[in-house]
This record gives structure tokens, C-alpha cells and sequence, in this order.
């Protein structure tokens, strides 16, 4: 059930990467302002952020982490670690790629850097997470 699970929010988040990738440069922006300005309300000015630069980790980050849950608990060797990584950064590619053919957009290798460490960030909280909470368990056990 977890893995279907993951398989489907894996699938629905390159969907929602599609469609913004899909949008062009006025409509992009209208977006990232309105968070912009959001953020800029909660902070009261005194944070400098790059909303579109953080969009792309945060989605990448969950993109990375929801693949991870495709393989068994078990087994997300090393290997698996390198597939869903591998993963994370040709959907970037080939998210780059795609907004050259958008009007106003186009591809910057810096994107898919960022995008690349959103999923680099979930593969390792998740490796800790795992390894904590198997420490836990063994203890616990002993107990």
C-alpha cells in the first residue's frame, strides 16, 4: 500500500513540476510574487528570500523523499539511494529542457544544481531518520 502510495504522489508531484514549468514567464512570476509577498508580510521585510529558487529545493525535496518510499523499507541500499537520486536529477534535466520551449523561459543549469540538492537533503534526512529510529528499536528491544 505504501509503495502504490508513493508511486502516486511521486507521479502527481512531476505533474505539478510540468504544469508550472509549462507556464510562461508573466504567469510564473505572478505566482512567485504572491508568495513573495506573503513571506515578505510574515517576516516584515527582514527576509531576503528567493522564492523560486526555494520552490525548486522544497519540490525536489519531496519528490526525492516520496520515491525513496517506492523501494521496501529495507532495501534502500546505497544503490537505491543512487537511482532515486539519479532520478530526481534527470527530472530536472529534462525540467530545464522543457522550459526552453517556453515563452520567456529557458534552462539554467543553476536550477538544476538546487533541484539536485532538494533531493540530495531528503535522501540523507531520510538515511537519518532510518538510522535513528533503528538505534530506537534495537534499544528498545534490549529493554
Amino acid at each position: 500500500m505504501k509503495k502504490y502510495f508513493s508511486v502516486i504522489i511521486s507521479v502527481l508531484i512531476m505533474i505539478i513540476i510540468f504544469k508550472f514549468s509549462s507556464e510562461d514567464i508573466g504567469r510564473s512570476l505572478k505566482h512567485s510574487d504572491a508568495v513573495s509577498r506573503i513571506i515578505d508580510y510574515i517576516f516584515d521585510g527582514g527576509m531576503l528570500l528567493s522564492v523560486r529558487k526555494l520552490a525548486h529545493f522544497i519540490i525536489y525535496f519531496f519528490l526525492a523523499f516520496f520515491l525513496q518510499f517506492i523501494f521496501p523499507d529495507n532495501s534502500i541500499s546505497s544503490k537505491n539511494k543512487k537511482i532515486v537520486l539519479l532520478i530526481v536529477f534527470i527530472y530536472a534535466c529534462s525540467d530545464e529542457f522543457h522550459q526552453i520551449f517556453v515563452s520567456g523561459r529557458g534552462a539554467h543549469f543553476r536550477d538544476v544544481i538546487i533541484d539536485t540538492s532538494g533531493g540530495m537533503t531528503a535522501i540523507f534526512m531520510t538515511h537519518l531518520w532510518r538510522k535513528t529510529y533503528k538505534k530506537i528499536n534495537i534499544r528498545a528491544r534490549i529493554s
